[in-house]
Parts: C-alpha cells; sequence; structure tokens
C-alpha cells in the first residue's frame, strides 16, 4: 500500500474529470501510482489488455455529474450575498447549469478565481476518498466525518 504522497491528487482528478470524454480510458497503477491511458490510435502507445487485467491496475472513472454540481452549488452557497453569488445561483437552475456556471464566472474574476481552489480541493476530497475506498491508501477518515481530510 502506498502513501498519499505516492499518488498525484491533481491528475488523478483530472483523470476522474475527463473520463472517456475523448474515447480514452484512465487507468490506476496501485502499486507504482502511474497513470496509464488506453484508447489512442497509435498501438505503441496503448498499454497492454492483459497488463490492464492484472489486479494492480483500477480504472478511473468519470466523477458524476451530480457531484460537480454539488461542488458548483456548495460554492455559490459559500459566496457572500451580492450579484456575483445571485447570478451563479440563477445558473444553477436554469438549463445547462454547468455553462451558465461558466459564463457567470467569467463576469466575476475574484469569484472566478476562488472556484478554481474551491474546485480542486473539493476534487482533492473525491480523489482521497476514492484512493481509500480501492484500498490504494488507508482511509485518512475511518469514521467517516470527512473533515479530518490530510493535508498535503
Amino acid at each position: 500500500m502506498l502513501n498519499l504522497e505516492d499518488f498525484d491528487l491533481e491528475q488523478i482528478a483530472d483523470a476522474m474529470q475527463q473520463g472517456d470524454s475523448m474515447g480514452l480510458g484512465y487507468y490506476l497503477n496501485i502499486v507504482s501510482g502511474e497513470i496509464v491511458v488506453n484508447g489512442f490510435d497509435d498501438e505503441e502507445c496503448n498499454p497492454d489488455p492483459e497488463e490492464l487485467a492484472d489486479k494492480k491496475y483500477v480504472f478511473i472513472e468519470r466523477v458524476e455529474s451530480y457531484e460537480s454540481y454539488q461542488h458548483m452549488e456548495d460554492f455559490t452557497l459559500s459566496l457572500p450575498a451580492g450579484k456575483a453569488r445571485a447570478g451563479l445561483e440563477q445558473a444553477l437552475v436554469r438549463s445547462k447549469p454547468f455553462r451558465h456556471f461558466k459564463d457567470v464566472l467569467d463576469n466575476y474574476q475574484e469569484e472566478r478565481k476562488a472556484w478554481f481552489g474551491f474546485r480542486d480541493e473539493a476534487m482533492r476530497r473525491v480523489v482521497i476518498r476514492w484512493l481509500a475506498s480501492i484500498e490504494a491508501i488507508e482511509d485518512p477518515d475511518p469514521n467517516g466525518t470527512s473533515e479530518s481530510q490530510p493535508e498535503l
């Protein structure tokens, strides 16, 4: 079992956010911490399918849209009352909330910068929970309080 520091949490988060959007599959080697990408047209870049069948490789699934939506909602609720918060609240209840959320943030640069930090921290927690669930690391929160996340 590796330590949390042995994994590139940002790279895993990126894989979770990209998922199979471009026909690529992301796998985590839980022995080395390396991420392997499958699905390139170039056969030299693709890992051997038999190698990926090894139990040391775990498929990195795309983060569910409801979880990404929850991150946007939590961020919005963390903002003080004002135009930015009101605009983001409206974006979240419209059709295509992800697109409208981004459009509203484009008008508020300070909140936009804060959003990226908030989202990165939220995804860091998602990755840590996932690593613990696949037993790649010891559960940093065995009691399920989710308040005691380890710092990097």
